[in-house]
């Protein structure tokens, strides 16, 4: 007890300076540039408590993992244990006002702009989102594509691709999970990793990501692109939909132009979990190339939300890296994930923008990177 007082004592002063900017580079491609929090834009307006309750959440399972394992990533040589301090002071401001958990952010982490070794820090930013389907546990007429479980013989080697399985690769195995009415809204959530299904009598399963088919993904948008499908300054998730829907007699060759394929489960959980193995957080996690940037670590977004009707506004929030896919690859890559709904779907269609993100560190993190 008399370590933390001794923490949120120093909480409540104001934050140590640096005498000069810290530059990190980390390992492979990863070059971290100290800023200021005041060089973020909109910082002062964020609600951080939202933040602060994700951030929490990976600090939860990190008191669930030894103080000495490596949390991975390009960074550096960072520890759960490093995490020790900040995320012992987080379950003491959760409780405090808005203006001390902004506070604490500013007094325990150094903020870094995540840059490339040759000095780009653009990268782009999606969205993604819970998916809702209607669905059936038997199959009938109606509800005819399934949902398949994990394959006992799949191994880290690739596996059936998308066509394959399509085609009755894995008919007739018992594995199938569920049966859906809708072979565009399952290829999509297959995107999104995860779902609801609502069943005829009104009841509703949800399914989370088991596994995947071990093959690369690869976005469809160029492909029909390059075919004159779709004009490509009018290339998002919805406008794919749409197109998918209105001719299903080439939507099974677009679609299986991504080999990738993911298997579920079901999910008694009350929420998403993503591949930090913590419940998501709407708005507020972030899927990360985590083989770069480790889970758990809060990260500012500086980018842009697009519209449905063209038009797009400024998008800067504190996010936590929770999260990652497939398709998310890069040092500057991220995917916001939206939530559940018609409004986060709506979001999650359109949001496709260049941006930036600031990295913050725990002090010590800092300390220990300088000294290096």
């Amino acid at each position: 007890m008399l370590r933390i007082f001794v923490l949120l004592c120093t909480l409540l002063l104001s934050a140590c300076l640096f005498s000069q900017k810290i530059i990190i580079k980390g390992k492979g491609n990863l070059k971290l540039e100290q800023v200021e929090f005041t060089g973020l834009e909109n910082w002062q307006n964020d609600d951080h408590r939202k933040a602060l309750q994700a951030f929490i959440q990976s600090c939860n399972k990190f008191s669930k993992m030894a103080q000495n394992r490596a949390i991975g990533g390009q960074i550096g040589d960072i520890t759960v244990g490093d995490f020790r301090d900040v995320c012992d002071i987080a379950q003491i401001v959760k409780t405090m006002s808005a203006k001390q958990t902004q506070n604490f952010f500013e007094n325990w982490f150094k903020p870094f702009l995540v840059k490339t070794r040759f000095g780009s820090s653009n990268g782009v930013f999606t969205g993604y989102y819970e998916a809702s389907l209607n669905g059936s546990k038997i199959k009938t007429e109606k509800f005819k594509y399934p949902l398949y479980t994990k394959p006992k013989d799949l191994s880290a080697d690739p596996y059936l691709s998308r066509k394959e399985i399509e085609d009755g690769g894995l008919k007739n195995k018992g594995l199938e999970l569920l049966y859906v009415d809708d072979k565009t809204e399952l290829f999509f959530m297959h995107i999104q990793g995860s779902g609801r299904i609502t069943l005829p009598n009104g009841n509703e399963i949800r399914v989370a990501y088991a596994a995947r088919n071990n093959q690369p993904y690869t976005s469809v948008s160029n492909y029909m692109a390059d075919q004159g499908y779709l004009e490509r300054d009018n290339l998002n998730a919805a406008t794919v939909k749409e197109w998918l829907k209105n001719n299903p007699e080439k939507a099974d060759e677009v679609m299986n132009v991504n080999a990738a394929y993911v298997f579920f489960k079901i999910s008694d959980g009350e929420y998403v979990v993503g591949g930090q193995g913590v419940p998501l957080t709407a708005e507020r996690s972030l899927a990360v190339d985590s083989e770069i940037i480790p889970y758990g670590f809060p990260l500012w977004v500086d980018t842009n939300l697009k519209k449905k009707d063209g038009s797009k506004e400024k998008y800067s929030h504190l996010f936590v890296a929770q999260d990652t896919g497939s398709a998310i690859k890069g040092i500057i890559r991220g995917d916001v994930f939206f939530g559940h709904g018609a409004e986060a779907e709506e979001k999650a269609y359109y949001m496709a923008s260049q941006g930036q993100y600031y990295i913050l560190l725990p002090i010590n993190v800092v300390d220990k990177m300088a000294g290096k």
